[in-house]
């Protein structure tokens, strides 16, 4: 097998995704996996698995990966995921199936597999099947699941009252256990993608037209964002998770990026608090009203390793109660030629986008100057390893 795999020694990239806070993204390749850090974008870690992969999901910053077989010669069954221990190079379990794995999200200890049909939830510890969904034709393998370990909100495709024709979602709280059936397009959906803590999902409908964004606690419709007329498909679909932005990526070529200062509302309080350390601390409690709470080292704020307490400013942020929602054209662009390409949001204005062709993009917003992006940084994904 060997020497059928070193007659081409294709390292040539089958799909890209972020990690659950989009400190790293994974790269499924010919050969293996690539894992890198987004920003700033270092030296990489590659592993040559002697085989193809159509997916590679972490599971945030560990050693576990969702592994799934593509590629000119797959190392694995596409009708199977397989969790890998990069650590100790060997296989933790594997999930088999009867049709081809379209998609995985990784979530802590759960497991979210996509088939063309339906959607599977392992529990990873125990190998139990927990959760399992009927969808429609979903051939494209959508799903959104949030980042955040604080709660579990996941959405997905459904048929309703026998309405394919309709752009239906249903979400799950795997924290308060509601699942419900919601609206949010008269066509059906082609994208779907959810904040980091489960406060607001985005969808895009068929023709990538309009995406719109929806209360994930009270199914309200919040906001509309207008791409254009021409129609399109919709590859990526990214939250600020400073709820700053939100932008989109189609097969025109170009990232469309949203303000998303009407749907949220953020408070700023100072605090005392034990200081653990660390750049970014996920309080895990919530209140009803559903605010989530982060805490963030500040330049201005003393960080004492050695000291018990230390004061820190806490952002709670909360879903507006909005009369109306408003229907917007973009607040910013930027024009790669790229039609497929992932992207995230970064402190002071960076966006960090990943092409297909494994270039990265270093790219800020200039708010002052009415959404002018300026591209500052680009460089080939394959020229530095470790």
């Amino acid at each position: 097998m060997n020497n059928i795999f070193d007659e081409f020694k294709s390292s040539k990239a089958r799909s890209f995704s972020f990690n659950q806070d989009f400190s790293m993204f994974s790269i499924a390749t010919e050969r293996g996996f690539k894992i890198h850090p987004t920003y700033p974008n270092s030296e990489y870690y590659e592993k040559n698995l002697h085989g193809g992969l159509s997916k590679c999901e972490m599971n945030y910053n560990s050693n576990l990966l969702a592994l799934v077989g593509g590629g000119r010669l797959p190392k694995y069954n596409n009708k199977k995921v397989v969790i890998y221990n990069d650590e100790e190079e060997r296989i933790e379990c594997e999930f088999k199936f009867t049709t081809k794995v379209i998609n995985v999200k990784f979530k802590d200890n759960l497991l979210f597999i996509v088939c063309e049909k339906k959607i599977y939830v392992f529990d990873v510890e125990t190998s139990q099947n927990i959760d399992s969904f009927e969808t429609t034709s979903n051939k494209r393998g959508i799903i959104a699941v949030n980042g955040s370990k604080n709660k579990t909100i996941m959405a997905h495709p459904i048929e309703f009252e026998d309405k394919p024709d309709k752009g239906y979602v249903a979400i799950k709280n795997y924290k308060t256990k509601k699942y419900f059936p919601l609206l949010v397009h008269e066509e059906p959906i082609s994208y779907m993608e959810m904040d980091y803590y489960g406060l607001l999902l985005a969808t895009a409908n068929d023709k990538g037209t309009i995406v719109r964004i929806h209360s994930c606690g009270d199914k309200t419709l919040l906001y509309e964002c207008r791409r254009g007329k021409d129609k399109t498909v919709i590859n990526f679909i990214s939250f600020d998770i400073d709820y700053k932005y939100i932008g989109l990526s189609s097969e025109k070529g170009t990232i469309h990026i949203w303000k998303l200062d009407d749907i949220i509302e953020k408070n700023i309080i100072k605090r005392n608090t034990v200081c653990v350390g660390g750049n970014r601390k996920v309080i895990a409690n919530s209140t009803k009203n559903d605010f989530v709470s982060v805490e963030k080292d500040q330049n201005n704020i003393i960080n004492v390793d050695n000291a018990n307490e230390s004061n820190f400013l806490v952002e709670k942020y909360r879903v507006k109660k909005l009369k109306n929602y408003k229907s917007e054209t973009s607040f910013a662009k930027i024009k790669l030629n790229k039609n497929k390409c992932i992207f995230c949001f970064e402190p002071s204005d960076i966006v960090i986008i990943i092409s297909s062709d494994e270039k990265y993009f270093f790219t800020h917003i200039d708010s002052k100057k009415g959404g002018y992006c300026l591209l500052t940084d680009e460089k080939n994904l394959s020229d530095n390893s470790i």
